[in-house]
């Protein structure tokens, strides 16, 4: 009767055992699927912010309805996550969503209000999916002091306009629908697309607008202008829709220019474009297209230059066409032109090089509008077009627009009669044979690359900041512009942003919360750049070109121009200022959906009551079930028994895992684990840094932390995270919660190391010591300079430390472990050796120099660990 007794408290006991794992398990899966989730909530809040931008309420409508399903996964996964303790999250969710809901009614029945017209002098770079690449990159030459001819910009968003209110918009995507599909033959398809766009007649509006700007353009005198295209998606590296789309030359009226911006427009449609996009695999119904109308110019040359030769990019030389007149011969190649190879670097400009074709005719206006087509007198026939100076000249031009654009460039040029240089056209080269890295050199000295987080172009000097402490004193101070090289993309860096002129992240990817808010701050920004503080260095000057992901040394005239341009004004309010003019329909959409409100973790505000937009909501979401996950271990210690296995990896660090699925190996049946049993590569990871073979674990403590054990008590027990007492590992494949006791200081660690370099992250935090307060505080001042010259970013309160590492690669997560582990055994006892402040530093070398056993309590510790 006792045995039965038994077995049936010992069956009961097992089978609340096998429901606490799978209970556990279940939360560790949601938590791995919140994680993705959270990570796609953020780049829909970054498309949302960039639709809004160009008034696109169609794309803004489909987005919304993707993010309010996300987000209310978000709010589900972090109650199965945390045990159903943020169900008043669901409220909150409904309660944003019914506002964007009616924001949303009430933007379709709103009459559009759009931007026509954008002269070149007023663009501002938030402005270039409005404007298009062509006239977004012409644009910034003209405002860096480049010779570009005036003009202003038909918008994207006029053209979506022009479409709509003609009724175009629907049976444009239907006819395109159907060439996509292979239903409809492209050529008729086009053509039909064309007389519909030539036959609707524009708005008031929009002729008010074209007659202003015609009015703004030419003053009093005569005027004449060219229409080209500036598609979003056009002049890019990837697709240069390069001839694809129609340019009209030499318009002489505003009536002329409104015809002529029609056709522009249907030449988007065309069906060499719809092949183009067919062959590219891009989107046929792409409505985003600008018309660039500039000042004519009375060209004496024209031409191309290339700033590597596409034949032998590696010589050295550039290439230069000329024709005489207008371009439009050189860049069809209708016409024999004049070729040069000058050097890159400006040395070699001997004309006996080039070859000189015999020119027969040329293009020039013609005084009714339009061109014509006129005879090379004899004389000039053989003659250069281009003297040594001149050449000289678009060298000089062809390397400053490489440096601010970070790629060989395509350039259109003109030379007037007057013998004035101008730039017409900016696009990047595109060079079979040209590798990643010679692409960045042609643009300068490469320092690093990694992914566009917020787009621009900035130039100042690096000041890297690995602390909110280092990060307060980058901000203030300092005269003339200024980059923020940070380890990762913390959010607590978010305040400071107003005080930088762009921002590079080591860690971190383009959807975490730091991007977002770059991107409304329309501050540049590039993340992913492995060892950027290492290879560039405090102080550098840099050119941050985040359209391409590079940082470039900054040429000597760059920094002269940035010098003396000083720092940027708060990019909030100059974000306001300059952005489109958003009816308040939008802007409402915009406050709650886009700002980041919730930006300090552990201050008094970062609550439900401040959530006031759902970038708020997936902020707050995010840190409360990464927060449950950080202390899941002590809420099911209770229940655990026979789901902990021991582990023995040989040294004096004992603890217990529970395996949430592929932690340990299946196969073995003892009673005590070993380091060869272990499967999950982050608690590998750590057991291979603390069994390090130079680790001092068997060293005896010494007087000094024998006198102070009482401070093996100190927990906490206030902060969100308390530090605990078991020493334990909850563990998975790619997964680890370990919360540890060395000796006398305690340790917690959450991390994912995963294939998923946005989902990966490190949470560690350690405190205590056995020792009084003094030293204890000078040993967590070590441990934060080891973590921070470990790419951590950390916080010290007293005697603890706080740090976190996220959206870092797999691999380099695997290593920071390592790290960790090797830093628990070498800390061990260490305050103890903490006798005077030299010693943090001191012994912080020795560490990162790899030099690990430290006796603790001898007179010079950082002597004996060179034994």
């Amino acid at each position: 009767m006792f045995s039965r007794w038994i077995s049936f408290w010992r069956h009961r006991r097992q089978a609340r055992e096998r429901q606490a794992l799978e209970e556990l398990k279940a939360r560790y899966h949601a938590f791995r699927i919140f994680l993705e989730n959270n990570g796609c909530a953020l780049e829909l809040i970054g498309a949302i912010d960039g639709a809004l931008d160009v008034a696109d309420d169609v794309e803004v409508r489909s987005l919304g309805e993707e993010l309010r399903s996300i987000s209310g996964e978000l709010v589900d996964g972090l109650n199965m996550v945390s045990g159903d303790r943020h169900l008043e999250l669901y409220a909150v969710h409904a309660r944003l969503f019914e506002a964007i809901g009616r924001q949303t009614v009430m933007l379709d029945q709103a009459p559009v209000e759009a931007p026509y017209c954008l002269f070149l002098n007023e663009i501002d770079p938030a402005l270039s999916r409005q404007i298009g690449t062509k006239a977004a990159i012409l644009a910034r030459l003209r405002r860096m002091g480049l010779p570009v001819p005036d003009g202003f910009v038909i918008t994207t968003q006029a053209g979506r306009c022009f479409l709509n209110g003609a009724q175009l918009s629907g049976s444009l995507r239907d006819l395109l629908r159907s060439v996509a599909s292979g239903q409809a033959d492209p050529g008729i398809t086009a053509d039909r697309i064309r007389e519909g766009i030539l036959r609707a007649p524009l708005s008031e509006d929009f002729r008010k607008a074209f007659n202003a700007g015609w009015g703004k353009l030419g003053g009093e005198g005569p005027l004449a202008v060219s229409a080209r295209s500036s598609g979003v998606a056009e002049d890019r590296p990837d697709h240069s829709f390069a001839g694809q789309f129609l340019s009209v030359l030499n318009i002489t009226s505003p009536a002329a220019l409104m015809q002529a911006y029609k056709e522009v427009l249907a030449s988007g449609f065309s069906a060499r474009a719809i092949a183009y996009r067919l062959n590219a695999k891009l989107p046929l119904a792409d409505f985003n297209m600008a018309v660039l109308c500039q000042v004519m110019l009375d060209a004496r040359c024209a031409g191309v230059l290339l700033t590597c030769d596409p034949s032998f990019p590696d010589n050295g030389r550039m290439l230069v066409s000329a024709v005489p007149g207008l371009g439009t011969l050189a860049v069809g190649g209708a016409a024999p032109a004049d070729l040069y190879r000058p050097s890159r670097e400006g040395n070699s400009l001997h004309l006996q090089d080039a070859h000189i074709a015999e020119k027969t005719d040329y293009e020039a206006p013609d005084p009714r509008g339009g061109l014509r087509r006129l005879q090379v007198p004899e004389p000039d026939r053989r003659a250069a077009l281009l003297s040594a100076e001149e050449l000289k000249e678009l060298v000089r031009f062809g390397r400053i627009i490489e440096n601010l654009e970070g790629l060989p460039q395509d350039i259109e040029w003109a030379i007037t009669r007057q013998g004035a240089l101008q730039i017409l056209q900016a696009r990047p080269l595109r060079l079979a044979t040209l590798g990643q890295g010679r692409a960045a050199a042609a643009g300068g000295t490469p320092l690093a690359s990694g992914a566009c987080a917020s787009p621009g172009i900035a130039v100042g000097r690096v000041r890297v900041a690995r602390s909110v402490e280092e990060l307060e004193a980058a901000s203030q101070g300092s005269q003339g512009p200024l980059i923020l090289l940070m380890p990762q993309g913390i959010i607590d860096a978010a305040p400071h942003l107003c005080n930088f002129e762009g921002v590079i992240v080591e860690a971190g990817n383009p959807a975490d919360h730091l991007a977002c808010i770059a991107r409304e701050f329309r501050i540049p920004m590039v993340t992913g750049t492995p060892m950027a503080a290492e290879v560039i260095g405090e102080g550098r000057w840099v050119l941050l070109d985040a359209d391409h992901g590079q940082v470039l040394e900054a040429p000597e005239h760059v920094r002269s121009q940035a010098t003396a341009g000083g720092r940027r004004a708060n990019p909030i309010q100059a974000a306001c200022s300059r952005r489109i003019p958003l009816d308040s329909l939008r802007g409402r959409l915009r406050e709650l959906t886009v700002p980041l409100n919730l930006t300090d973790a552990y201050g008094p505000t970062f609550s439900l009551n401040e959530c006031r937009s759902v970038h708020d909501l997936v902020r707050l979401a995010h840190e409360m079930a990464v927060l449950a996950m950080f202390d899941a271990g002590d809420r099911v210690m209770a229940q655990a028994g026979g789901l902990l296995k021991p582990v023995d990896i040989g040294v004096p660090f004992h603890f217990l895992v529970v395996d949430l699925g592929g932690a340990l190996s299946s196969v073995s049946h003892r009673p005590v684990l070993g380091k060869t049993d272990i499967r999950s590569t982050p608690l590998a990871a750590v057991c291979e840094g603390l069994v390090t073979p130079e680790l001092s674990w068997h060293s005896p403590a010494s007087a000094a932390a024998m006198g102070g054990l009482f401070s093996r008590a100190m927990l906490d027990a206030r902060s969100a995270r308390p530090v605990g007492s078991f020493n334990y590992a909850l563990a998975a494949r790619d997964y680890l919660n370990l919360n540890a006791r060395v000796e006398f200081h305690f340790a917690m660690l959450d991390t994912v190391c995963s294939r998923n370099r946005h989902a990966n992250y490190i949470r560690f935090r350690f405190k205590g010591g056995g020792t009084g307060g003094e030293q204890c505080q000078r040993r967590a001042r070590f441990v934060c300079e080891v973590l921070e010259a470990n790419g951590f970013f950390s916080t010290v309160a007293r005697d603890m430390v706080t740090a976190s590492l996220a959206a870092a690669p797999r691999d380099l997560i695997r290593e920071r472990l390592v790290m960790l582990g090797r830093l628990l055994g070498f800390s061990r006892l260490l305050d103890a050796a903490m006798t005077d402040d030299r010693m943090p530093h001191r012994l912080a070398h020795a560490f990162l120099e790899g030099r690990y056993f430290v006796r603790a309590g001898v007179d010079d510790p950082a002597e004996a660990s060179q034994a």
